[in-house]
């Protein structure tokens, strides 16, 4: 088949996926064209040499204010904004005329860090299949954000002035992406919660379709564990590094471990708000930018422990990594990872309790036989069930349901 690849993805997780999808498509024979606006990292495991050819569509956001304007700065932020999700429609629109005209069998088109689904969907006529990595996720609500929310007349006034602002572009985001992928002939996603999560909020119907790992790079490398506890991902509220923080700092300091964060990008605010309650916490604390997989593989196997705690992750394929190189994993039992990592079994999974996430890891850090245990049945879960060359045959069954 000739397949259009369409994004606008940066680095992460939902990249890595789509970049091995493309890469298996291109080893059975199919022929990939990789269309994307200029916001998507293409230096992040970039498709060079794999695809035909790259695309890149002339496009720049205008994004949140950039410096504050007393009283005005949601207004002109929500302005900037929702210009944005115009602008990338018109861009849409060419794109897809493009792609109709190019004689492509299907559009594989993945999510847009920007519309959340691609607006390439509505204006294409080519049958399309959109895997769909962000699931629906729910996002902390404001209040999550702070620890302080505030209260009082003030307060409440400032609250009713900025409501506008705050709630137009939320509003007109989750208008765009139903719509948009209401659009495609077939949907994917990563997880069964993703499915439900993706009915509950755009109303349709979606098929799974598992990420896998590349058991060549992520494997047991026989490294002596140096006894810190690995965290992996972006570096943003969602993620739930500040729980991790806070569970942590519950364990007795003659026996908490140093928390290594593996970053591939980072929002500066949140790495503050990070370090700080390290620091009230009294928790060991190393954040580092990551980007290449040898040096990942390498912490995940130098870590006594994998911790991970997002909230209402999709999939999320660090676990699967750490499991894939013989790493015991703890994590707080929400999305897709309820999937990935069976409890008791392949790791621990808690509720979003920071004494009961304390106490499961300190049982693991604790107890060399049980950490050995976990470790042995998550590298036979991940090689056995996660693999690319199974996501990809996936990945042709449903383009060529989407074909009919």
């Amino acid at each position: 088949m000739n397949v259009a690849l369409y994004h606008n993805l940066p680095s992460g997780g939902a990249r890595r996926g789509m970049v091995e999808m493309a890469k298996g498509l291109v080893a059975r024979g199919h022929v990939v064209d990789e269309y994307c606006p200029a916001t998507a990292d293409v230096s992040f495991l970039p498709l060079a040499g794999t695809v035909r050819r790259l695309k890149i569509l002339p496009f720049r956001a205008y994004g949140v204010c950039p410096r504050r304007l007393p009283l005005l700065t949601p207004y002109v932020t929500a302005a900037r904004l929702c210009a944005d999700l115009g602008r990338l429609s018109r861009l849409s629109r060419q794109a897809a005329r493009e792609i109709d005209a190019g004689g492509y069998d299907v559009v594989f088109s993945h999510d847009c860090q920007l519309a959340q689904n691609p607006a390439v969907l509505r204006f294409v006529r080519t049958p399309s299949l959109h895997y769909c990595h962000h699931g629906a996720r729910a996002h902390l609500s404001q209040a999550e954000r702070s620890s302080n929310p505030g209260r009082g007349v003030l307060e409440g006034a400032k609250r009713a002035y900025y409501a506008a602002p705050r709630a137009l572009y939320p509003w007109l985001l989750t208008r765009e992406a139903r719509q948009n992928i209401e659009c495609a002939t077939l949907v994917a996603t990563n997880s069964q919660f993703s499915v439900e999560s993706l009915f509950r909020v755009y109303g349709v119907g979606s098929r799974v379709c598992f990420y896998g790992i590349d058991s060549s790079t992520f494997r047991p490398m026989g490294l002596e564990r140096d006894g810190f506890v690995l965290s992996v991902g972006a570096l943003h509220v969602y993620k739930g590094y500040r729980f991790l923080v806070r569970a942590l700092g519950r364990i007795p300091s003659a026996k908490r471990p140093r928390l290594l964060i593996a970053a591939n990008s980072t929002e500066p605010d949140e790495r503050t708000i990070i370090e700080a309650l390290a620091s009230e916490h009294g928790v060991p604390l190393a954040i580092t930018c990551v980007r290449d997989d040898e040096e990942l593989a390498r912490l995940y196997n130098r870590a006594a422990a994998f911790v991970y705690a997002p909230v209402m992750e999709p999939w999320g394929l660090a676990p699967v990594e750490a499991m894939a190189c013989g790493t015991p994993v703890v994590a707080v039992a929400e999305g897709g990872v309820r999937e990935s990592v069976v409890h008791g079994e392949t790791g621990l999974l808690t509720e979003r309790d920071e004494r009961e996430f304390a106490g499961a890891l300190s049982a693991v850090l604790a107890d060399a036989g049980l950490a050995r245990r976990l470790g042995t049945a998550g590298l036979s879960r991940a090689r056995g069930l996660f693999t690319w060359h199974r996501t990809v045959d996936r990945v042709e069954e449903l383009m060529a349901a989407a074909r009919g």
